[in-house]
């Protein structure tokens, strides 16, 4: 009963037209194929430039901390693909529709605001989602030389992947609260922007005060707060704890990274457990609120609650 349940239910998710619709119109563009292809030489054009820069030419001579400088390299490269392409992609499905004038129509379909609002944030992470496997084989060069294990890229992707859909989840969330596309496109970029530079910035202050102040373990542990929501921060825990060689990092940004990730553990489980809830249960809320607004009369059943409720 329970199988022929998930099938039902799969099987009307994939009959849910506007979905075949989106997919299509995004996959089969010229575009797209363009846009893949390019992506791909140029990840692996900037992989076999960086192996050639560390061993000078000498390709025998590439050792198991070059190529764990290169996956930490890819891998912060492709994180920060994803934070800066997202909300162009995703920050415009709802108030798109709402310009075109054809948000009006949707709701008139069989869709429920569920199906739409589903719909919409799949197709918006269907393209970044394809784009993270097609690099698998990219990152597969550096096992050929040792100092990287299979466990450690799929955590990374994992962490890229739950990144991903908060960041979409983000995005949809204010194309749907706001009327206009360049409104959710620039409240989408400076949401990304705070929690990735406004969260450093943040514990990196809260740090300074903790080394002058009396309570230094209340501010010790805010900064540790901020570090542990920031994904640049949660990767380089995971590329830190899953046991393949220790890069050698000539950049003082990148040490200062993973030295703060010792300072703090944020390999720790309550700083996973923080991400984990802020990033996954923030994305649901934030999509539940999507389908709340989309409800016809959203807002004059709230009005009619709130004035009984006052006049009680």
């Amino acid at each position: 009963m329970l199988v022929d349940a998930i099938r039902h239910r799969l099987g009307w998710w994939m009959d849910n037209p506007l979905l075949r619709k989106e997919l299509r119109q995004r996959m089969r563009s010229g575009r797209t194929v363009l846009a893949l292809s390019l992506y791909l030489f140029i990840i692996g054009a900037v992989a076999f430039v960086f192996m050639y820069v560390n061993v000078q030419g000498q390709t025998l001579l590439l050792q198991p901390t070059r190529t764990a400088d290169l996956f930490t390299f890819l891998s912060y490269l492709q994180l920060a693909m994803i934070s800066f392409v997202t909300p162009g992609i995703a920050s415009g499905v709802i108030s798109g529709e709402r310009e075109r004038q054809t948000l009006t129509v949707l709701l008139t379909t069989p869709l429920s605001p569920a199906s739409i609002i589903f719909t919409k944030f799949v197709t918006s992470i269907s393209f970044l989602l394809l784009l993270i496997v097609m690099t698998l084989p990219l990152y597969s060069i550096v096992f050929l030389f040792g100092g990287v294990v299979p466990s450690q890229v799929l955590a990374v992707f994992g962490l890229q992947i739950v990144t991903l859909g908060a960041i979409a989840s983000v995005s949809i969330f204010w194309s749907t609260w706001l009327r206009r596309t360049g409104w959710s496109t620039v409240f989408s970029y400076a949401t990304v922007g705070a929690f990735f530079l406004g969260l450093a910035v943040a514990g990196y202050l809260s740090d300074n005060i903790a080394n002058h102040s009396p309570d230094q373990g209340v501010w010790g542990m805010v900064s540790g707060i901020c570090y542990s929501l920031n994904p640049i921060y949660m990767q380089a825990s995971l590329e830190a704890s899953l046991g393949f060689a220790s890069p050698v990092f000539h950049q003082s940004i990148v040490s200062s990274v993973f030295s703060v990730v010792q300072s703090h553990d944020l390999s720790s489980t309550e700083s996973w457990l923080s991400f984990l809830y802020l990033y996954l249960g923030g994305s649901a809320l934030l999509l539940v609120s999507c389908i709340w607004r989309l409800r016809p009369g959203t807002f004059t059943v709230l009005r009619k609650r709130l004035a009984r409720w006052i006049l009680r």
